[in-house]
């Protein structure tokens, strides 16, 4: 494990994770903190407990109300208390315009392409959204900051969209903390701003850095962990309001081996062959009974999506199972992850494999610089010992195209 930074940046101190010292910017802050300018160098220690945003002075926020870091449901610190940052170029007259175009691509483009859950039909995206952002500052600013994402993702080169992401990112993360702060009950206005800001930072946090050394985006798992437990606390109400979430996904159908057809009897039996050398050669059999126990409810898992791929589970229901593998499985299995333990992390590169064989969505599989599938596959095995890299020749022949899934 890292030991904590004591000449590092203020943030990594605070995480207690190792600093590169890379200067003005950090590794560990340019991919956590999308726009980030500089990293705060000072001595200053910090109270346990307390968020203080790294390059960013705390704010006013209308007239007396301050700035404050908040507590996630689960009473952990939350994924959101992220820094602000300020100074972004553009009159007021380019913002509004810009506003407008942005609210304009969410209505006509990305609402019809965001998903809905078994519980929850398209409603939520294409009206309850649109309706209640114009009264509502805590669901405006992430509903343009994920149009202006994915503007950006697919014209990189458009930096004022890139500003424009930042910008309506900072404003979400403000006001969602307010309004965590302000209120005992689960507001609609929270609820999907949680929404929208989970798949914001699921797709920033597979930004491409030129020369960054990867890692498997563990806080934003936590955040997805975290608003499905908020999710399952208030499923009743949220279902009665329309209010749907991609993490309530049904578990998918499987056809009885026998009952499939060769080719994909023949596949499947490849995959399971495959799954079970892989567990062989850790010598599982010999672990302690818990870690033993989380390893082989994660190939079980695993195997699941394969069992549903090959029985023709539908796009919908199939893409949410293989997504949250690594959050469905266990807390202890993305602690696993998180310690970069070989087969986690072997194990789950060949869940995430199998989203390329399903239909492609930008919310899911990212586009561009922000790619998902093909940054965590490769970044694993970059991840992995040396002597332990053969483990990831499979998952990565699939990214290849030399292991065909498909039958």
């Amino acid at each position: 494990m890292l030991r904590k930074s004591h000449s590092g940046c203020r943030d990594c101190r605070r995480r207690k994770v190792k600093c590169d010292e890379s200067k003005p910017v950090c590794s560990n802050c340019r991919r956590r903190y999308i726009g980030i300018q500089r990293c705060d160098w000072s001595a200053e220690t910090h109270r346990k407990g307390v968020h203080v945003a790294a390059s960013a002075p705390q704010k006013q926020i209308r007239g007396n109300v301050r700035m404050k870091s908040v507590t996630s449901y689960s009473g952990e610190p939350s994924p959101l208390s992220l820094p602000l940052h300020a100074g972004l170029d553009g009159s007021d007259g380019q913002w509004r315009a810009l506003e407008l175009c942005l609210m304009h691509h969410y209505t006509t483009v990305v609402c019809l392409t965001m998903p809905h859950s078994v519980t929850a039909d398209t409603q939520m995206w294409q009206q309850i959204i649109p309706q209640l952002s114009f009264e509502s500052e805590t669901v405006l600013n992430p509903m343009l900051a994920l149009s202006a994402l994915h503007r950006h993702m697919y014209l990189p080169k458009d930096t004022f969209v890139a500003k424009a992401l930042q910008r309506y990112l900072d404003r979400a993360l403000v006001h969602h903390r307010l309004e965590l702060s302000s209120r005992n009950e689960l507001s609609p206005q929270l609820w999907l701003s949680a929404i929208m800001l989970s798949h914001i930072y699921w797709l920033i946090s597979h930004r491409q850095h030129e020369n960054e050394v990867y890692d498997i985006p563990i806080q934003v798992f936590k955040m997805l962990e975290a608003t499905n437990r908020l999710f399952a606390s208030k499923k009743r109400v949220l279902k009665q309001l329309g209010y749907g979430w991609i993490g309530d996904g049904a578990t998918p159908e499987t056809v009885l081996e026998e009952r499939l057809p060769v080719a994909a009897q023949e596949q499947l039996r490849a995959v399971q062959i495959e799954l079970t050398q892989l567990l062989d050669a850790f010598n599982v059999i010999e672990m302690q009974d818990d870690e033993r126990s989380i390893l082989m409810q994660a190939k079980d898992y695993v195997f699941k999506c394969y069992q549903a791929y090959y029985s023709g589970a539908t796009v919908a229901v199939l893409r949410p199972f293989v997504g949250f593998m690594p959050i469905n499985c266990s807390s202890e299995y993305l602690e696993m992850l998180g310690r970069h333990d070989p087969l986690a992390m072997a194990l789950m590169s060949r869940a995430l494999v199998l989203l390329k064989e399903l239909d492609h969505v930008w919310w899911l599989n990212g586009f561009g610089a922000f790619e998902v599938v093909q940054q965590d596959v490769r970044g694993i095995r970059r991840l992995m010992p040396t002597n332990l890299r053969w483990t990831m020749d499979w998952p990565c022949k699939v990214l290849d195209g030399e292991v065909v899934l498909k039958v």
